[in-house]
């Protein structure tokens, strides 16, 4: 089953994600983070499949609760007292502001393993290799690296394991792994030079060098062009003008403010839901075609 995100052009990927990364790191709220949250878990699944969630939150779980157990206990700001614990303050300002920077991070962590997803680095390339072409091939290599590197770990490993015999202890996994990761090192660094020949060689990052792409703006991406600057630029209006955002010290003030407030959340929810419902038609139009299962 096509994808409706994948096939649009580069342009409209990349801005729509600084829009939604942008607004997050923006709007320090609780609810305007949990429907950051929830559109990028939902957006997530629509392009990995339950797996991918669960694996994405079986990592962001944890940080949360570190984050939302360990501010209220170092941090003793606010006058709403709640008790005490270990001679210390807890204030339910500083319990608040915990759960919402863990809401913040894990925000940003489902955005940008969306990002990944969808963000190849052809699009990358198509779209910063004129302007930057070593930064931008360097950010590609970068980004590529962690998942290289986990492949290549697992057949160092196979490998290992067929040509000698795993023995037990602690010094002997202690050998192994130094092992390991000495081929996994010595495998980066050369793959590394490799691949920088190889684009010295085709000529990357000379000025008349000329590429070829599959990329053409057509009347789907000016429509979602258009309809994402529309969204984007009203949440951007609001949150010039105070919404959007909360003081928590040294009291925190009201969740929902007014109309106003409210106008925004269901604006900035369209916007972060943008993409899972473009990708819900998509798979309803192909399954209405019998192309699925």
């Amino acid at each position: 089953m096509t994808k409706y995100f994948e096939h649009l052009h580069p342009v409209c990927i990349f801005l729509y994600f600084v829009l939604v990364i942008g607004m997050t790191l923006a709007c320090m709220h609780p609810v305007m983070l949990l429907i950051s949250a929830t559109g990028a878990a939902l957006f997530l699944w629509m392009l990995g499949g339950r797996r991918k969630v669960v694996g994405i939150l079986r990592f962001v779980g944890p940080m949360f609760l570190l984050i939302a157990i360990a501010n209220p206990l170092v941090n003793h700001r606010g006058v709403t007292l709640l008790g005490m614990f270990m001679d210390q303050w807890i204030t339910l300002e500083a319990i608040c502001y915990g759960i919402t920077a863990g809401l913040s991070l894990g925000a940003l962590i489902l955005w940008f393993a969306c990002y990944q997803e969808i963000m190849t680095s052809d699009k990358f390339l198509y779209l910063f290799g004129k302007i930057a072409p070593a930064t931008s091939l360097l950010i590609t290599m970068t980004l590529q690296l962690i998942p290289k590197l986990q492949n290549q770990l697992s057949d160092i490993r196979q490998g290992q394991e067929m040509l000698r015999e795993q023995k037990k202890g602690i010094m002997a996994k202690l050998h192994t792994a130094i092992r390991h990761t000495s081929t996994l090192i010595g495998w980066s660094v050369e793959n590394a030079v490799e691949q920088a020949d190889s684009m010295k060689a085709r000529g990357y990052g000379l000025k008349r060098r000329t590429t070829f792409h599959l990329f053409h703006f057509d009347s789907r991406d000016a429509r979602f062009l258009t309809g994402i600057l529309i969204l984007g630029g009203m949440c951007i209006i609001a949150r010039a003008f105070g919404h959007g955002t909360m003081e928590f010290y040294p009291r925190m003030d009201v969740v929902i403010t007014g109309e106003s407030g409210i106008f925004m959340y269901c604006i900035f929810a369209v916007l972060v839901c943008l993409p899972t419902i473009l990708e819900g038609k998509e798979a309803v139009r192909w399954r209405s075609y019998g192309l699925t299962s």
